[in-house]
């Protein structure tokens, strides 16, 4: 057995034998999920969200792509089911399908539409068991993505762009970090402080197969990972429940001991790009550390206010393709008289590719006859404004502008890619609320 799997193993074990168990989850963030509580313990909810977006100006030519998900999920409140008090059993599952206009037209990695995954169809998104205790513990065990429970703020998906929503851009491509839809075996534990701070860590299996076609989430080998993702995560939050002006502040790092694939050298220390041959696997472990902040800075009435945010992401482990990602923005929530629920939202990120990275895709342009190196800094920004049609219902056009595109999807590109303009509408669809169930 794999030295990653049998750590994975202890500590689900442990997680396993203790009195009852269950960590509050976050939904993937996209929308908040609205739930339909019953009496009887057993909240369930349906969710939809589609991305429609298109590029008239720029990229390596001009199209429209649209993508889209179901996500279903029931929480059971173990308490009121069976007695085991404070414990919950958490499933999710969601339909996936649609094409990524970014990696179609515009040649580039960083996605424009959040609903997007490479493959298409259903997925077990999570299977989890929770237990809060009374002195503020919380154990968590089952199957779940890294990014439900590390680096996440309801901010990030307030936007279309999947450079803010689902995770921040860096961590999955660089560390590997199992993100929604993708889950796998995992273990938490968290303890809540009674002054706000929280601190919190945990192990997930890292095994890359489980993402592949027909897999569909529910392959639950014990023995086939490469390595175990290990977070940590100290943070401080307050909420308009106990706070004029809320604030949320995390510092965390991410481990993987999977080493993962050199960006730029094959085996045998040549250059990939030029060889043809597979990049090399590298030994030692993937390593990265992150700080986000939201702060609320104005506040009407209600929950009228104006929050901005900050995110910084920055690789410390082996080479991987992005150095540092880091961006910064605001959501005003509240707008014109009786939009007291519609949002007005900006950010601007940008992410440093290693030179490593860009040293791969300058190769790559001269063995097809081009010449010079991409950017190292590709720039993306969005502003956007949420209108809430009713209650369930949202709609969200967006602009978005990339400078300096990437061209990781455009393998024969000789020259750069030209600075692209994508318009979009997002929709959310609640089905809870919007049937007033």
């Amino acid at each position: 057995m794999h030295r990653s799997s049998k750590l994975t193993l202890a500590v689900l074990a442990a997680f396993t034998t203790s009195p009852a168990l269950a960590v509050q989850a976050a939904a993937p963030a996209s929308v908040p999920s609205t739930e339909h509580k019953l009496p009887n313990g057993v909240d369930l909810s349906l969710d939809f969200v589609g991305n429609v977006a298109s590029n008239p100006v720029g990229g390596v030519e001009h199209g429209t792509e649209g993508s889209y998900w179901f996500m279903a999920q029931g929480k059971f409140d173990l308490g009121k089911l069976w007695g085991w008090t404070g414990t919950t059993l958490d499933t999710q599952a969601a339909w996936f399908a649609g094409r990524n206009l970014v990696r179609e037209k515009v040649g580039s990695s960083i996605s424009a539409q959040q609903t997007w995954r490479p493959v298409d169809g259903g997925r077990l998104t999570r299977l989890t068991l929770t237990h809060k205790f009374d002195n503020g513990l919380t154990i968590m065990a089952g199957r779940a993505p890294v990014n439900s429970y590390f680096n996440n703020s309801p901010l990030n998906c307030v936007f279309m762009s999947n450079a803010m929503c689902l995770t921040t851009y860096g961590p999955i491509a660089d560390i590997g970090i199992t993100a929604y839809p993708n889950s796998s075996w995992a273990g938490l534990v968290r303890f809540d402080f009674k002054n706000h701070w929280y601190v919190q860590t945990g192990a997930f299996d890292y095994n890359n197969k489980l993402n592949v076609a027909g897999k569909n989430g529910i392959d639950f080998s014990w023995n086939e990972g490469t390595g175990t993702v290990v977070p940590g995560e100290v943070g401080y939050e307050t909420s308009f429940a106990d706070a004029r002006l809320p604030r949320r502040f995390r510092l965390g790092f991410y481990r993987n001991d999977d080493g993962g694939k050199s960006p730029y050298y094959d085996a045998n220390s040549n250059s990939a790009a030029l060889t043809g041959k597979a990049t090399a696997t590298q030994d030692g472990a993937r390593m990265g550390w992150y700080v986000m902040g939201d702060q609320t800075v104005l506040r009407g009435e209600g929950q009228r206010n104006l929050a901005v945010f900050g995110r910084y992401f920055v690789n410390t482990g082996n080479a991987a393709a992005i150095k540092w990602f880091a961006s910064t923005g605001f959501v005003k929530t509240g707008t014109f008289a009786g939009r007291d629920k519609d949002t007005f939202s900006m950010f601007v990120s940008n992410t440093h590719f290693d030179d490593l990275e860009m040293a791969y895709l300058r190769d790559r342009r001269i063995r097809h006859g081009g010449t010079g190196t991409p950017h190292n800094d590709e720039v993306v920004g969005e502003i956007n404004y949420g209108w809430q049609l009713r209650p369930g219902l949202r709609l969200l056009p967006n602009l978005q502008y990339v400078i300096n595109p990437d061209p990781i999807y455009a393998p024969t590109r000789t020259t750069d890619i030209p600075d692209a303009l994508i318009v979009g509408v997002r929709v959310d669809v609640q089905f809870a609320k919007l049937m007033g169930w």
